[in-house]
């Protein structure tokens, strides 16, 4: 198996890079100036162009998805893990739905789950001390969460105001939960760890909190940690806005 073309679960040993690693830490910056940049540059545009960048942002990420299931199905990798249900996954398509039909809901759901979920895992990246830096699945891994990070950044930087009464709307706070339950029982049945519901994760600092619960206290923390992460969201980002 080319080690470049690898998915975690078949690359050789020894081609990863640590956890806040040079590698790391470069790709951090990297993504906070290259964001703050865009985000900028978005600012200053007319909302036709602005529409524009956002469907080219959403057609990226589907079709960086495409690649990582392609890879994997061609060269005989594809497992049950890699179905597009991990949270940032979903918030592809959520992305997708924004970009060609706004509202303020999805929106608004962008803004409080894709934010700190992308930064967690560009802060944690599970796959950085297994894979190749510039392997492919890595590669995917990198580029995805920095696009998923960017497009509710572009939402912010043409004023966008987040709202906690909207995040909990039945209409977003329901399909959010039967989304939770969902995942939690396929990942029982088929023995995967979407959303974290499962296990902390190579280089997660849930791993901590896995080790001292039992499996059931365990995903019944991450599923309350799933809602505290928007609420906490959402006041923080108001909070800079009143500020700026």
């Amino acid at each position: 198996m080319n080690a470049y073309l690898a998915t975690k679960s078949n690359v050789p040993p020894g081609y990863g890079h640590p956890t806040f690693g040079v590698a790391h830490i470069l790709t951090l910056v990297f993504t906070v100036v290259f964001i703050a940049l865009f985000s900028s540059f978005y600012k200053r545009r007319d909302e036709k162009v602005r529409k524009t960048i956002r469907i080219v942002v959403a057609v990226f990420l589907l079709l960086d998805e495409v690649l990582k299931h392609a890879n994997a199905i061609l060269t005989g990798q594809w497992e049950a893990y890699l179905l597009p249900l991990h949270l940032c996954s979903v918030n592809i398509f959520i992305i997708a739905l924004d970009a060609f039909h706004s509202t303020e809901s999805k929106e608004n759901y962008l803004v409080a789950v894709c934010i700190p979920a992308s930064i967690m895992a560009l802060i944690f990246p599970s796959w950085l001390e297994t894979l190749p830096y510039f392997g492919l699945m890595s590669l995917h891994s990198w580029t995805v969460h920095i696009a998923l990070l960017l497009y509710p950044c572009l939402l912010l930087a043409s004023g966008f105001n987040p709202s906690l009464k909207e995040f909990f709307k039945a209409k977003v706070v329901i399909p959010f939960s039967l989304l939770l339950v969902f995942v939690f029982f396929f990942n029982r049945a088929f023995g995967t760890d979407f959303f974290f519901l499962s296990e902390g994760g190579e280089g997660n600092p849930l791993s901590f909190f896995e080790s001292v619960m039992n499996p059931i206290s365990y995903a019944l923390f991450v599923a309350f940690l799933l809602y505290l992460m928007p609420t906490v969201t959402i006041l923080f980002v108001n909070a800079i806005k009143k500020r700026l």
